[in-house]
């Protein structure tokens, strides 16, 4: 780490890096406690992926529930992360999440532009187990907001070039768009979702005097003697550097590192295709917590994703993977190069890509490593969104099509009798109603607005010609993993004691809830509450 300078270029409180939501709320945070703040964003554009998302925190026990009229309890909360998490999470960190979430949203509520709603319709991702919530949801939705609030940082708040500016309820996410409401908020600069989240958190912020700055980026830490963490080192796009000074304390909220093939090579358990994120999250936050002495957790854990390509769709020039793809969809199956099924494929998109990293032991080899296939009938293709091609669409020149399965599996270099034994099995299956292999039809996520999966929605035969395939591709909505946190946000050191003055939130920390994904808002509503926690203890101590 860099030794302090004899002069500052700027001093403040408390720094934040990043814009994303759990940076927005420790900045709030912090300055509703008299602290100056200094938000610095790395990129061109507020929000980071945050405002790239659905923008849905998930929140136990949240005010909006009860007065939707649905129950929960911070026990029943509780039990629930702990079944999913197996283990591999800190039971205090998730009481702490849990009594703590509810009472930021609270205050969201009560003192900042931030508003929600609970969704009708959309439940929880895991309602058909036991311990699973089967009565509404712990995802929030964000309420549409006015851009014209927050003047011309609206012009900066990062695009979101995949959800239309419609709420979660009103179909944002999963389709069934009313063209009507999207043109009329077009015209009027209302935005929904990711985008409403991080302008509501950055009207909450603006009107307590926070600084935010766009292309600047920290780089290094400096440290007094007794390694408290007293500044940083920032560099402009320019290559400039800025030496800023924090009374208070630094935190670390710029995102993880899914952008950084380095250090995905180094700590994920496989390479990811382009990820589902938008660029600029390399990891510098992980990087100066290391170099602090940080302790690290979680690091072969991503939020993943099974994404799919329509290679003519770009964003901020990359070819940009989809989220969605109709696997859920009943003519349809996801194979290996063996043309084997592996995989329940229409499970969460946390889960699924679990299945990837399976090694055969015999063959030295993880035989379901990407890209696997989904293949499909013309039933499919006219009735579901398959990433960007609706139905009745002409097929594109990127989509593999076949008159024959044989034909098909040889096109795009699978096992031609492993796949045509895999086709007839899975006929046989849905002639039976029953997926004996990995029980298609029986979660809810696969039917989650339409009262769970079934037989009669997820099971279908792939029978129709043409066939078709589409590779489908390890990715990830980022990584989380990261410095080890404990109740205050504090970055922890291998020797169990906080780092002090550094903070980290978000996924620039290691999941406080371990590698689950929980529901709708899984990652944004414990980088809300520990961004909101971490802000508040730098500006008091």
């Amino acid at each position: 780490m860099t030794t302090h300078p004899t002069n500052w270029d700027q001093t403040v409180d408390v720094i934040v890096l990043g814009t994303g939501g759990a940076a927005l709320s420790a900045a709030l945070s912090a300055a509703e406690e008299g602290a100056s703040v200094l938000a610095l964003e790395k990129t061109n554009q507020i929000g980071g992926s945050t405002a790239f998302s659905g923008g849905v925190p998930w929140i136990p026990n949240n005010p909006y529930m009860k007065e939707a009229g649905y129950e929960d309890s911070a026990e029943a909360a509780a039990t629930f992360i702990k079944r999913l998490a197996l283990g591999r999470a800190d039971d205090h960190m998730i009481d702490v999440f849990v009594d703590n979430a509810p009472k930021v949203i609270e205050f969201l509520r009560e003192h900042t532009p931030v508003k929600f709603k609970t969704p009708a319709g959309y439940p929880e991702y895991y309602a058909h187990m036991p311990e699973g919530l089967k009565n509404g949801t712990r995802s929030l939705d964000p309420l549409p907001f006015d851009l014209n609030e927050i003047g011309e940082w609206g012009d900066v708040l990062r695009q979101n070039p995949i959800f239309p500016p419609l709420t979660l309820e009103e179909g944002g996410a999963v389709g069934g768009i009313d063209f009507e409401v999207v043109a009329d908020r077009m015209e009027n600069n209302i935005v929904t979702m990711g985008r409403a989240l991080i302008a509501s958190l950055l009207k909450g912020c603006l009107d307590r005097g926070v600084t935010v700055q766009t292309e600047i980026a920290g780089k290094e830490l400096i440290a007094d003697e007794d390694g408290t963490i007293i500044g940083l080192v920032a560099e402009t796009v320019n290559g400039d550097k800025k030496y800023i000074r924090a009374n208070k304390g630094i935190v670390l909220a710029s995102g993880g590192f899914e952008w950084n093939k380095q250090l995905v090579k180094s700590f994920l358990k496989a390479e990811i295709s382009t990820p589902v994120t938008p660029p600029g999250n390399e990891g510098d936050a992980l990087l100066m917590s290391m170099k602090a002495g940080a302790a690290l957790d979680n690091m072969s854990e991503a939020w993943w994703y099974p994404a799919m390509v329509d290679p003519t769709f770009e964003y901020e020039d990359n070819v940009m993977a989809q989220l969605g793809g109709g696997r859920e969809g009943p003519n349809s199956i996801i194979v290996n190069k063996y043309g084997k099924r592996f995989v329940h494929e229409a499970t969460t998109y946390n889960d699924m890509p679990r299945a990837m990293f399976e090694y055969d032991p015999v063959a030295v080899e993880f035989p379901n490593k990407g890209p696997v296939w989904m293949v499909f009938d013309q039933q499919l293709k006219d009735s579901k969104l398959i990433i960007t091609m609706s139905p009745g669409d002409p097929i594109p020149d990127w989509l593999d099509q076949a008159p024959t399965i044989r034909e098909l599996a040889e096109k795009i270099g699978v096992d031609p009798d492993g796949l045509e034994a895999e086709v007839e099995k899975w006929n046989g299956f849905c002639e039976q109603k029953e997926d004996t292999d990995f029980h298609r039809g029986t979660i809810q996520f696969e039917g989650l607005t339409t009262g769970g999966g079934s037989p009669e929605n997820n099971l279908g035969k792939i029978e129709q010609a043409p066939f078709y395939a589409v590779p489908v591709y390890l990715s990830a909505l980022g990584t989380n993993g990261g410095p080890r946190i404990n109740e205050h946000g504090q970055v922890m050191t291998y020797a169990n004691e906080p780092i002090k003055g550094l903070y980290a939130a978000g996924n620039a920390s290691a999941n406080p809830l371990g590698p689950i994904y929980p529901s709708a808002g899984g990652t944004i509503g414990p980088a809300l509450t520990f961004g909101f926690l971490a802000g508040k203890h730098a500006a008091t101590h």
